[in-house]
């Protein structure tokens, strides 16, 4: 018989799959098994890994900038946002309505202060933030902004800080690590795990830098900025906490984030493993949760949308009920047809008179 070039390929094959068929039937019935078990594990990693990398890339990671707010400062800002973002989300017409025709005239302060400083035990970082000073003799609030595209410029950033400018209550606004102006030093957002170095650095500047004293300092995080709760928990002289819409349960937050995209929810453990290879950190490490074991007698205060769909007002009650079993000083407010952060925007005397008169009971000041 006379082979051709182009059989000889197709008859290695053919002689290679025979030696594998042969080895195989050679094998014991229990070497079979664990033949088979191997193969199954290796096809389960690859596919675990796969599963979690595509859910933990499109749910961690970081946009660095401020995009369309990058001109925004705490004397000239407006509340335009990207529209077509809301579209995917219930009631969305209502929920650009209110924060398109919001009047913001009022909330441009006269002055501010661009600021430097670094996380907490990291130097090598520079994080950079805006600080008004309203009165020198009053407390003064850090704040701490969300994710995807996000920072100081949010609009809802510089609303708050604006509310709280006009309460006479100073404000310290920055943008965590990865984010705004602030150094680029990762791909991925670890939800907290640790970017609460960062709100630790600034509380550290306003006590070196300011002269406020413990008790004199409180904060604030919205949405996936919850994380920055672990600070709370680390430094007892932040004094009062308030959470808008925050992430405190990273595990459910993962829940909520795969039926968003259309995962099963099953796929919430991959999604943690690879984020946190990631991020390289434990993602499920440590938990905003812990803010509610140790906060003893420094008061906290929740609000949250009941019809929130991006992050389930679950996260508010289940630390609200956390609190409440350690004895701790909690507040809640849960706005009846409100979904995510738009409390701020669509009930915004209540939201003001709420934020001014927590901080002013909370906080002590000389």
């Amino acid at each position: 018989m006379i082979v051709t070039g182009t059989q000889i390929p197709e008859l290695c094959l053919h002689d290679s799959m025979a030696n594998v068929l042969d080895k195989w039937k050679s094998l014991s019935r229990n070497n079979k098994i664990s033949a088979i078990a191997i193969v199954g594990l290796i096809v389960f990693s690859i596919g675990y890994v796969g599963i979690g990398y595509v859910v933990a890339s499109q749910a961690l990671a970081v946009n660095p900038g401020c995009g369309m707010w990058a001109e925004n400062t705490p004397s000239d800002w407006d509340s335009d946002d990207d529209w077509e973002s809301f579209e995917p989300w219930p009631a969305a017409e209502e929920r650009v309505e209110i924060r398109r025709d919001f009047d913001a005239s009022s909330y441009q302060m006269d002055s501010y202060e661009d600021v430097t400083f670094s996380p907490r035990g990291n130097s090598d970082i520079t994080l950079r933030g805006w600080y008004v000073e309203v009165d020198p003799d009053a407390p003064v609030v850090i704040q701490t902004h969300g994710m995807p595209m996000n920072g100081k410029c949010k609009p809802e950033m510089l609303l708050m800080q604006g509310y709280l400018a006009e309460g006479g209550i100073n404000t310290l606004s920055f943008d965590l690590r990865n984010y705004g102006d602030s150094d680029v030093v990762g791909d991925y957002f670890a939800v907290g795990q640790i970017e609460y170095k960062d709100l630790l650095g600034a509380y550290d500047w306003l006590i070196a830098e300011k002269g406020y004293q413990p008790g004199e300092v409180g904060m604030t995080a919205f949405s996936a900025g919850g994380g920055a709760a672990i600070a709370f928990a680390e430094e007892p002289g932040i004094g009062a906490m308030w959470l808008d819409s925050a992430v405190l349960d990273f595990p459910l937050v993962v829940r909520n984030e795969l039926s968003r995209m259309g995962f099963p929810t099953i796929f919430a453990g991959p999604g943690i493993t690879v984020g946190g290879w990631l991020a390289g950190v434990d993602l499920d490490g440590r938990s905003p949760m812990e803010a509610a074991d140790v906060a003893g007698e420094r008061p906290v205060f929740l609000t949250h949308g009941k019809d929130d769909p991006r992050v389930s007002i679950v996260h508010s009650e289940r630390f609200e009920a956390r609190m409440l079993e350690n004895g701790g000083d909690v507040t809640t407010w849960y706005v009846d047809d409100r979904a995510h952060v738009d409390a701020i925007w669509g009930e915004s005397d209540t939201y003001k008179s709420n934020l001014i008169s927590f901080f002013d009971n909370a906080l002590s000041s000389e």
